[in-house]
């Protein structure tokens, strides 16, 4: 990539050997679920949809299925279709550095940021937190947290702090 505005439509995947599937480890990580004429619309969808992380298409089906999970909260999968891949976007620090918390100019029309309406600043998008260096999906219950936005919300879960003022785990 040769400028943050480059990344704006551009997302570098990692697939899977055919035969494979993602298996999320929740439900509610299922963002999109049809059918798409190829691999390459499938994957069209999923680096237009910010919140995408990983999908998988089989070509048989025509089956295209975009998820708000990564590696860390699901798993690939072998399965009996033998047309059936999975792609993953590979996400780096660079692509997140440059322009958090600049100016919303910075980050309009980007997958990896998106623009507050209270800060008018780039940030993490939905479901995401900023860790120091890149925007992580929010963990679910029980996995260990280490600030306090890093739980999902939206389920109403908080990171929760230990009696020696340590961050510990997610929890409702």
């Amino acid at each position: 990539m040769s400028s943050p505005a480059h990344a704006i439509y551009s997302s570098t995947l990692s697939l899977s050997l055919q035969g494979h599937e993602f298996q999320p480890q929740y439900g509610v990580q299922l963002i999109f679920n049809e059918t798409a004429r190829s691999r390459l619309l499938c994957s069209a969808a999923c680096s237009q949809n910010p919140s995408c992380r990983i999908f998988d298409y089989d070509s048989s089906s025509h089956r295209c299925r975009l998820f708000e999970a990564d590696l860390t909260n699901g798993a690939i999968i072998a399965t009996a279709s033998q047309t059936s891949i999975v792609g993953s976007m590979i996400l780096s620090a660079p692509l997140y550095a440059s322009m958090y918390n600049q100016s919303c100019s910075a980050c309009q029309g980007n997958r990896y940021q998106t623009c507050s309406s209270t800060t008018n600043k780039c940030q993490c998008p939905g479901n995401s937190y900023w860790n120091g260096s890149m925007c992580p999906l929010q963990l679910f219950q029980n996995a260990a947290c280490g600030q306090i936005d890093a739980c999902r919300s939206d389920l109403n879960l908080s990171c929760i702090i230990n009696s020696y003022g340590e961050f510990t785990q997610c929890s409702l």
